[in-house]
């Protein structure tokens, strides 16, 4: 700030320097003769307040503030978290680079539910999928995505009595059977509780309950009786995440399938999503695949 200036219209720019050089001030007379200039203190004031990742302190209206920053995300110390480049698959199904700006990017876009499935960029399948130690990688049953479950979720003191999936294999008990997915994720659905039987009969299904057949004659216990708000209200539902089945039909999303079902009084396996093959043989191929799958995890597998 200046004061008692030989040369007059000058103002706090020009003598602090931001506005002319020194070169140029050293030309001027009230370089010269202005001995009680003194240097003007434009650092901006600090800020203090520890924002966590995505975000950084800023100091507007003279008040410490949390902002949105991807640019916060860039450290230049080596030690801090934010310098951590690893790639993540967020539950949106986008791959970020770091987890520092996935959580500039919920900041952003204000997805507070948005979280990191597993390491490394998004999947189609669980093949190469890491996931994290007392967890299994899955796909989720109405969208095909991988996912890690952790398997504390699933008790088998809850459930314990054995049951038969829809490949045609007896597992000891719920957990067992949701917990042995193939290379690719996919797990087999209940077809019925207790051990796996050969034809519908009379009980084998619960009163809200139909028997039907699979494509390979195995009984499965469906159901048909849904309450309206289900198809147009439920989670399951609220994806249309179109769904092939081994009927050859591509249904808009999962519960299109469920209702598919009903209408053909047959149980309906699911092959793909977004797309079908264009004929029953290569869906034959595929489900042959599948049961290869669940013969090189499960060696005393027999499909009845």
């Amino acid at each position: 700030m200046c004061y008692d200036l030989s040369e007059p219209d000058v103002n706090e720019e020009q003598c602090s320097g931001l506005y002319y050089s020194d070169d140029t001030l050293k030309q001027l007379d009230g370089y010269a003769y202005a001995e009680n200039c003194r240097e003007v203190n434009n650092t901006p004031k600090r800020c203090n307040v520890d924002c966590g990742l995505g975000q950084e302190c800023q100091v507007i209206d003279g008040e410490e503030m949390c902002v949105c920053s991807e640019e916060s995300c860039f450290s230049t110390d080596s030690s801090s978290s934010k310098y951590n480049q690893q790639p993540l698959c967020a539950s949106n199904n986008m791959t970020f680079s770091s987890q520092c700006l996935m959580e500039a990017w919920k900041c952003m876009k204000q997805q507070s539910g948005l979280y990191k499935k597993y390491d490394g960029e998004c999947q189609k399948d669980c093949r190469n999928v890491k996931c994290p130690r007392e967890t299994v990688c899955l796909l989720v049953k109405n969208t095909g995505e991988p996912f890690c479950y952790p398997k504390k979720h699933c008790n088998p003191t809850n459930d314990p009595e054995p049951v038969c999936g829809t490949n045609g294999i007896t597992y000891d008990n719920i957990c067992s059977m949701r917990l042995s997915p193939d290379a690719e994720g996919r797990t087999p659905e209940l077809a019925h509780k207790g051990p796996c039987e050969s034809k519908c009969r009379a009980n084998l299904c619960q009163s809200n309950e139909r028997c039907v057949y699979s494509l390979q004659s195995l009984p499965v216990c469906i159901r048909c009786q849904y309450p309206p708000r289900f198809f147009a209200h439920s989670g399951e539902c609220s994806q249309n995440i179109q769904t092939c089945g081994d009927d050859g039909h591509l249904y808009k999303n999962y519960c299109a399938l469920l209702r598919g079902q009903c209408e053909k009084n047959r149980y309906i396996h699911i092959i793909d999503y977004n797309t079908c093959p264009n004929n029953m043989n290569t869906m034959r191929k595929i489900f042959f695949r599948n049961k290869i799958n669940y013969i090189n995890r499960f060696p005393n597998f027999r499909m009845k």
